[in-house]
């Protein structure tokens, strides 16, 4: 285990992250005796993640649960394909893509459909407003985030510092701890817990503002240092 940790060390951005790569080191060993590429992995928990989804469309409770449950499932499967990838030193354009996939899609979906649940199952379909509200928070999250490419090459560099500056990585640790406990990361996440103990209505009423406030976070950082750096170098062309 102390030479697997090794070969897939990476930069961790807090001490619990480190844990569950450790964590899940325990199931990604077996596979490394397998034939098993990374890609397939990847493929896999964006199949299951949403079939996870899809369960949370008829609010019925035994249902949520199995369908968070593979959800998780699909987020732990994330640690083991980037793992395994740096471990036998695999490297594609097409993993690095799916990754990407499973960001886009994930959560606005799962959100989505635990919307049509909740309003089915409360009667009450202001519900599925608070979901298509945290899909499009989450879409648009990742939307506004600055693309580097869209200006000259000597501007790249500082843009895309200015992208690290709007990472949703809290260095203080104890918003990292906070963070973590709402984190799909982590496999016992607020909204596992929600769904277990039947609050799903809850969870979309907590989410829902946090998704939002996290989008109005992004433009405003951006939006600022990007008027920062029009006073810096006014000269610039855009």
């Amino acid at each position: 285990m102390e030479e697997l940790r090794e070969l897939c060390k990476k930069e961790y951005y807090s001490k619990i992250q480190r844990w569950m790569h450790y964590l899940m080191l325990y199931v990604t060993r077996p596979l490394l005796r397998t034939n098993i590429t990374p890609n397939q992995i990847t493929a896999f928990w964006l199949i299951l993640q949403l079939i996870g989804s899809g369960m949370m469309i008829f609010g019925v409770y035994w249902m949520n649960v199995l369908g968070v449950v593979l959800y998780t499932m699909a987020m732990l499967l994330d640690y083991v394909d980037g793992q395994i990838a740096r471990i036998k030193k695999i490297s594609t354009y097409k993993g690095i893509y799916l990754e990407e996939l499973g960001i886009y899609f994930g959560s606005p979906i799962f959100f989505l459909c635990l919307s049509i649940g909740v309003a089915r199952w409360t009667g009450d379909y202001r519900y599925f407003l608070l979901g298509v509200t945290s899909a499009l928070a989450i879409l648009f999250s990742k939307l506004v985030q600055i693309n580097p490419l869209s200006y000259s090459i000597e501007k790249r560099e500082i843009l895309l510092a200015l992208r690290k500056s709007v990472s949703t990585r809290p260095k203080n640790k104890h918003i990292g701890y906070l963070a973590f406990l709402i984190r799909r990361s982590n496999p016992l996440n607020l909204l596992f817990l929600g769904i277990l103990f039947n609050v799903p209505h809850w969870m979309l009423l907590v989410y829902t503002p946090l998704y939002v406030l996290e989008l109005c976070r992004k433009l405003f950082i951006q939006l600022r240092e990007l008027h920062r750096l029009d006073k810096q170098k006014p000269e610039l062309n855009r």
